[in-house]
Formats: structure tokens, sequence, C-alpha cells
């Protein structure tokens, strides 16, 4: 299967996306920005907004109720964590959390940012999430945006990664 990535190339799937980028068979935008054990932070892998972040588990699970106890506590951990570094440094004032559980696909959390742009062209974001991820595929590969989102993966990474 081909999928195109946030920067317009085209890459080839070979399975499960969520388990090919999570343990890095196939490249995500700036790398993985962080790496336990359990789970895998990284920059969406197809649409083009700074600051929408993925935190995949490192194994297939479906559903929330598979993780365990410890997953789910290291879960919250790194959800808050990286919420918190994004905010603090300007990247969007607000997000929506969104956990995602669809049968045959791989689970994850998406922190989708509230940007100003999104809210002025499409006004509530959940309620236009598809115009909004439309909207980025057609008009955000720009490489301004490119760059202000390779920055916020860079500080991510960094920022995560602290001992």
């Amino acid at each position: 299967m081909k999928l195109i990535d946030l920067t317009g190339k085209e890459v080839e799937l070979k399975g499960c996306l969520g388990c090919e980028l999570a343990n890095e068979e196939l490249a995500a935008f700036g790398g993985l920005l962080y790496k336990s054990k359990n789970f895998a932070i990284m920059q969406d892998f197809e649409l083009p907004i700074d600051g929408f972040i993925i935190i995949s588990s490192r194994r297939h699970v479906v559903k929330w109720t598979e993780l365990s106890e410890e997953e789910q506590s290291e879960l919250v951990m790194l959800i808050n964590k990286t919420l918190k570094i994004l905010e603090e440094n300007n990247v969007a004032k607000e997000y929506n959390v969104i956990l995602e559980e669809k049968a045959g696909y791989h689970f994850y959390i998406w922190l989708m940012p509230r940007h100003q742009w999104m809210i002025e062209k499409f006004g509530k974001v959940l309620k236009n999430i598809k115009q909004i991820q439309e909207y980025a595929l057609e008009n955000l590969r720009a490489k301004e945006n490119i760059k202000r989102i390779e920055k916020t993966c860079k500080l991510l990474k960094k920022e995560l990664n602290k001992k």
C-alpha cells in the first residue's frame, strides 16, 4: 500500500502503519521524538499541521482496554508531559486529545492543536476535523510550514528525552 507523507513524498507501507512507525520500520517526519518500551511519540505522518502529535503503542493493540494498567499510567504521563512542552513553547494554546479505537487499526492518541487558523476557517475543531485535514493536505506543505514542524519536532525530541 502506498501513502503520502506530510512532505508529499510517496512511501510504501508493508503492514500496519502504527507498528511500522512505532518500531522505526518506516521513518516518521523528524524521527521518533520519544520512545519507551511501550510507546512512541511522533509528528503525524500525513498531516502537515504543526504540533499534531501522535502517541502510539509500540505493540499492536486496538483498544485502550488492551493496555495494561502500567501502560495506561505511562500513556497519561506522556500525554501530560507532551502537552506541557507544546503549550509552554507556544506551539498551540489548546489541544484536543483524541483516543482512536477502530477495528483493524493500531491504537493511538492524537494531540490535535487548535490553531487560530483552524478556528477562523472552520469554527469548532472537532466538529470540522475532516475539513481541517483536507485543508492541511492541500495547503500546508509549504517549506515555511514544514520548517516550523521540523523546529517543533526538534524541540519535543530534546525536551521529552531529558532525564
